[in-house]
């Protein structure tokens, strides 16, 4: 198990209903940076937090949406807590000096419920889609439906089956496969220090975001995309609408030969993968 796995599963109890709201760590630690990002505008621009206020608003009300689903006590009442304050901070009820004395305060408790500090945070895009997302995810648990797709342990035997005989090859490292929400569905290759959990959130995000510079072009969006680094490239594909196909490979393998392998996983994983009910 990962140890982000084990922080989750440290702060959620059940590891399968984390699967349903994705990233929640990743949303703790944008919370966190929000709050402290709000504590530093009041100290020098008084007067001027609404904004900081607002984004911290939105990201806590996701937190406690998924303490209530997981119905972690510890959680919810330190969530609780938070938004009391801010609350009372936005109907002037709470001075801001009052407010940050006490928000800080309470502040550590919440970092050791999200566990260790990554090195490098999403940056404000991706802290905002996978808000974003996570909001999405809480809205359709509030409905009654899945908050994300369930792919039984037969199924991902097979696939990894499938990539390990077919696709997985000399110059190809890895090869992950990604929902739309962030979340990993499979990771396979040799790259044994990869931070899949990261690139997996990081991946969809991309694609989240140039979907959108389709939109600005007049393109539906993007099928695939590449990046060439030094010594290893990374290749992303859509494998219908709700996955996509990350792979890292070496740069002496040639791009049209991966394209048409990848293209073949693609189709195979379009034919067995579960889809996400409109």
């Amino acid at each position: 198990m990962a140890a982000q796995d084990v922080v989750i599963k440290d702060i959620f109890g059940e590891a399968d209903k984390v699967e349903i709201l994705g990233k929640l760590p990743a949303i703790l630690w944008a919370y966190l940076e929000t709050a402290r990002l709000l504590v530093r505008n009041i100290d020098t621009a008084p007067g001027s937090s609404a904004r900081s206020a607002k984004d911290a608003e939105k990201i806590l009300g996701i937190l406690e949406s998924a303490a209530e689903y997981l119905g972690n006590e510890s959680l919810k009442t330190t969530l609780g807590g938070h938004s009391k304050m801010l609350s009372a901070l936005g109907r002037g009820e709470l001075s801001e000096q009052d407010f940050v004395k006490t928000f800080v305060e309470d502040l550590p408790r919440l970092e050791g419920m999200a566990g260790p500090r990554p090195e490098s945070l999403p940056d404000p895009l991706i802290s905002s889609w996978l808000a974003d997302q996570a909001t999405d995810a809480a809205d359709r648990i509030r409905k009654g439906r899945a908050g994300d797709l369930v792919v039984s342990v037969e199924l991902l035997d097979e696939i990894r089956d499938y990539l390990a005989a077919e696709a997985v090859s000399e110059g190809i490292r890895s090869i992950l496969v990604v929902d739309n929400a962030g979340t990993l569905v499979i990771n396979i290759g040799d790259k044994t220090d990869l931070d899949a959990v990261s690139l997996a959130a990081v991946a969809a995000a991309n694609f989240a975001a140039t979907e959108k510079i389709a939109h600005l072009i007049g393109e539906r969006d993007f099928v695939l995309l590449f990046y060439k680094g030094h010594n290893e490239s990374f290749h992303f594909t859509r494998a219908g609408k709700d996955y996509i196909v990350v792979t890292i490979f070496d740069n002496s393998l040639s791009l049209g030969l991966l394209r048409l392998k990848i293209t073949e996983v693609a189709q195979f994983l379009i034919g067995k993968l579960p889809k996400r009910e409109v």
